[in-house]
């Protein structure tokens, strides 16, 4: 599977950008001049409007061997939305898209933004224990995996996705906590929380996202936010030289719904 390549800062994108959900419908004239429309889903898409300033010479060759690749308006490709919270349910683990273990879960906690939406992990057992969401995205992309966490006394718990940990030193205060970098050579790597025997950790806002930083928590339900079939608006990409050694770009991406 191929993916829309990251920038050398780990960012899919450039801020501002403007995203537009476009739908279809079906209109049937019947000749009594009754009318009959009916939605054609499958033809929705999202148009991603992406623009790129002071690239350094690699990242526009970079772009441009993408894009060429891509043959450019003919192939397609992931993209996975650079402002969506990419996991599933973030705020009931109960679901099957979380999987963990032996960990005892309590939801309808205190949460610290005053909802009962947070849950407490127990780990009653000998062994340490591990809270889990697989997300398909590939190794090398750099991602952002987050969670504020609170314990009634102090401890240590672990983030992780796939073999990259984050040791964390747990008060008794709601924090956000982040694990941040690539895993290479472990695709569809799970994003996740790891407790010792005996611990106890109320967590809340699990979020992953693809960038190297944190960004406004954002909850989710289904899990939502990567699109298979993403390919270049156009045939022709125009890379402008704007300094020595810097470069610019303008496109427009199409993801199929």
């Amino acid at each position: 599977m191929t993916w829309f390549p990251q920038l050398s800062t780990g960012c899919l994108v450039q801020l501002p950008l403007s995203r537009r959900l476009v739908w279809r419908a079906i209109t049937n004239r019947l000749e009594n001049g009754e009318r009959i429309s009916l939605p054609d889903t499958p033809a929705g898409r999202i148009e991603w409007n992406l623009a790129y300033k002071e690239l350094s010479e690699g990242e526009a060759a970079g772009m441009g061997s993408f894009f060429r690749n891509c043959r450019g308006a003919f192939g397609t490709f992931s993209f996975a939305d650079p402002s969506a919270n990419l996991l599933g349910w973030s705020e009931d683990l109960s679901r099957p898209d979380w999987q963990h273990g032996l960990l005892s879960v309590v939801p309808n906690r205190a949460a610290p933004n005053g909802t009962l939406s947070a849950s407490t992990l127990i780990n009653a057992v000998g062994a340490a224990q591990q809270l889990t969401q697989t997300v398909a995205l590939p190794g090398q992309y750099t991602t952002c995996f987050s969670a504020w966490l609170r314990s009634d006394s102090p401890t240590t718990v672990t983030l992780r996705r796939g073999s990259a940990v984050q040791p964390l030193a747990i008060t008794s205060n709601w924090k956000r906590y982040y694990i941040t970098g690539a895993v290479l050579g472990e695709d569809n790597a799970p994003f996740g929380v790891e407790l010792l025997p005996g611990q106890s950790v109320d967590v809340w806002g699990f979020q992953v996202e693809a960038g190297p930083y944190p960004s406004q928590y954002v909850p989710v339900t289904t899990a939502s936010g990567i699109y298979e079939r993403t390919s270049f608006a156009a045939d022709e990409l125009a890379i402008t030289a704007t300094g020595v050694g810097l470069f610019a770009t303008e496109f427009t991406l199409i993801s199929r719904l």
